[in-house]
Parts: structure tokens; sequence; C-alpha cells
């Protein structure tokens, strides 16, 4: 009987006890679950590890440090990544179980795609397809990327799955406002700003809109499309507006 090839799960927490139950649930089928925790103040660690995933605390080193480190614990042969609001699909699970399971597989990393479940029902248009890559073999990848978007870096050739990805990543309209606060202070603190940040502050959010609501069909998605559009925008707004207030910072030095 052939030796089909193992896939293990990684995940990075930050007091996730609402979301990591379920996140952990849906990717049964992994024969490794690796947590990577950074001292949750809640029950993160003990619902983890009563799921069955293998729990190691470290202190938060920035996203792309700590999912290498989570891509370093791992003995499996192919890697799943998930965030904590994120779960597989069973239609996923099966996909990923039929396509390992072929006799030969000539690809060492598949991009999957991402359905965002926010206001009250997902989101099929505007910012979709939304596609990242996390699933690959553990001997052909290293995490890179910009912070905070940490990215698997593969070497060889990539594929693309059908089913997808659910993200469960905003409770509300408030809590989606903290992260694009938190997330562009991140993003705005990478290199140094530029002399284009106030021409960006338009052009770059302006695209961003346009992109999402006109060209990707957002405007199709009523209500919840609009405000998938603007945020996106915001978000590059803001990411821009702190590069240019570094800008105006380092000029008073």
């Amino acid at each position: 009987m052939p030796n089909h090839p193992t896939v293990a799960l990684i995940v990075i927490t930050r007091n996730e006890e609402q979301l990591i139950g379920q996140c952990l649930k849906s990717a049964a089928f992994c024969a490794e679950k690796i947590v990577v925790d950074s001292f949750s103040t809640d029950r993160t660690a003990e619902l983890a590890s009563a799921a069955g995933a293998r729990v190691i605390q470290r202190e938060f080193a920035g996203y792309i440090a700590q999912k290498q480190f989570a891509l370093e614990q791992v003995n499996s042969d192919w890697v799943l990544s998930l965030d904590a609001d994120e779960q597989a699909t069973y239609a996923l699970a099966r996909e990923i179980e039929r396509v390992l399971a072929a006799p030969w597989v000539a690809v060492d990393g598949y991009l999957v795609r991402r359905i965002l479940y926010h206001l009250g029902g997902y989101y099929h248009r505007g910012i979709y397809p939304d596609y990242h890559l996390r699933l690959f073999r553990r001997s052909s990848t290293r995490f890179g990327g910009r912070e905070p978007h940490a990215k698997a870096l593969v070497g060889g050739r990539i594929g693309r799955l059908r089913a997808p990805i659910l993200h469960f990543s905003y409770r509300d309209v408030a809590g989606h406002v903290d992260a694009m606060n938190r997330l562009t202070s991140i993003a705005a603190s990478q290199g140094e700003p530029g002399s284009l940040s106030v021409l960006r502050m338009f052009t770059n959010p302006a695209w961003r809109f346009f992109n999402f609501y006109l060209f990707r069909g957002g405007f199709l998605d009523g209500g919840r499309g609009l405000y998938g559009a603007m945020a996106a925008s915001f978000y590059v707004f803001l990411k821009y507006a702190k590069r240019y207030e570094r800008r105006l910072k380092n000029r008073r030095l």
C-alpha cells in the first residue's frame, strides 16, 4: 500500500480563544497541528491543546519570523498554513487529500481562495478571487514578504485548488477599524517614507476603491460590497498617511 504524503497545519496565535477551536477542527485531516502562541492571556493555548495541537509558546517577533518558526517545527511532507480566524472547508480538505494522493505530485505549492464572512454574509465579489499560497511542500518553502503580510515563498511550480478557505476576520465594524489601525501602523513602519507619500494618499486608495467596487463587481454585493471597497480604500489611505506622518517627523529631527 503506497505511503501518501502527510500534511501539517501551522497557526500563529495571540488571544484567539473564540476562533482557534473551529480552525483546528476544520483541519482534522492534518497529521500534525502546530500552534505557535505569543503567550495569550485567554484560553487560546488551553483550547488548542484540547483540540490536539502541539502548542509552542514564543514571544511575537513579527508575522514573518513567527510563521517561519512554525514551519521549522513541522515533520510532515506538506504544510497547510491558516490564520486562527480561517477555516478549511470540507471540500478543501477532500481536495487536498485527493491531489496529494496522486501517484506523482508535480507542483510544490498550491494557491487557495479565501472567502470573507463579514456583516452577516459572505463576500463573493469585489475583493475576490483572493488567492493565497497556503499549501506547500515543507522542504521547498520559507516565509518572506513585508510586514505585516507574511508570504510563503516556494521554490518550484505552483498550482491552484478550487475549494476555498473561509475567513471570519472581524466581529464588527469597530473590530475591523481596530485591525486596520494596527496593521497599517506596521506596514507604514517598513522602509523609508518616500516623497510620493502625499500623492499616493490619493491615487492608491482611489484605485483600490474603483478596482474592488467597479472592475471586480463589488457593486453587485449591494451595501456589503460598498463597505468592502470603502474599507479596502481606507486601509491604503491610512498606510500612506502614516508614512507621510513619518516623513514629516523625520524632517524635524
